[in-house]
């Protein structure tokens, strides 16, 4: 037995010996270590690096989420914040009312305040209700939530809840970007390497691909590896673009296909 399977199956044993148990605390502590590790294991498989070991993912993933229920009925606030963020973007809709209810009882915390705006904005287990949608984003928002910032740049873009205002919506993008929206940053990337709204700059645009690469963003990796591949808007690389393309690929982001759509060959880029 490797490293990785020896870390899964003692945080399996961890969740195992604490679930029977009422310590809020630690059921969230270890359902969030155990979580992570469900997502790096989940990498590594793809990587080739853990193999034949997919039922002891699953079962430390049903293990976390067990963990991370049991911590919420308990009362631990942030345990019901993220269970109500895993119910609404895994679209349980069945369980939409418990979700909102997780959500406005945790109004204390920046991310229930995010989630209250999308659920009055979707009608996740409210009525729709876009003017308490930017409420509650704007509140997130200024409470520091990079993606309410992001959300209230696309309302302001597309005037959701409120009046188009181009401005308003890219200085709320800039802020999200600056506080880690991956998707903020990305845009931005976009804007500069079009000129759309801003004085085209190449050079900020491949700053800011990169940052939404490396904050997890797989359309900025697999694009920037196409900037390089081609030559535009980034001087031409092979050895650059093939490592955008990886990370695109650890990112689980189909860089192939949209290589396809450039009419670009992948073979000079395989691993």
């Amino acid at each position: 037995m490797d490293g990785r399977s020896e870390d899964t199956e003692a945080k399996i044993a961890e969740l195992q010996a604490l679930l029977p148990g009422s310590d809020a605390a630690a059921l969230y502590e270890a359902s969030r270590r155990a979580a992570l590790a469900v997502e790096f294991r989940g990498v590594d498989e793809v990587l080739g690096l853990l193999r034949n070991r997919s039922s002891q993912i699953e079962q430390l993933g049903e293990l976390t989420l067990q963990a991370l229920t049991r911590a919420a009925q308990l009362g631990h606030l942030q345990a019901g914040v993220d269970l109500a963020n895993r119910i609404y973007f895994s679209r349980q809709t069945e369980r939409a009312s418990e979700a909102f209810a997780l959500a406005d009882r945790a109004q204390s915390i920046p991310r229930a305040l995010y989630l209250l705006g999308l659920f009055y904005f979707a009608g996740f287990g409210c009525e729709k209700d876009a003017s308490k949608s930017i409420h509650y984003h704007q509140l997130a928002a200024e409470a520091g939530e990079a993606d309410a910032m992001f959300e209230l740049y696309v309302f302001y873009t597309k005037g959701v809840g409120t009046s188009v205002d181009k401005a308003v919506a890219f200085s709320w993008c800039e802020r999200a970007a600056e506080a880690g929206n991956h998707r903020a940053m990305a845009n931005l990337g976009g804007f500069y390497a079009t000129g759309d709204g801003v004085t085209q700059d190449p050079e900020k645009a491949v700053v800011f691909y990169d940052r939404a690469a490396q904050a997890g963003n797989g359309l900025a990796a697999a694009t920037l590896g196409m900037m390089y591949a081609i030559g535009d808007g980034a001087p031409h690389s092979d050895e650059s673009a093939r490592r955008y393309f990886r990370m695109a690929e650890s990112l689980r982001y189909d860089w192939r296909a949209l290589a396809d759509q450039c009419g670009l060959r992948t073979d000079p880029y395989e691993a």
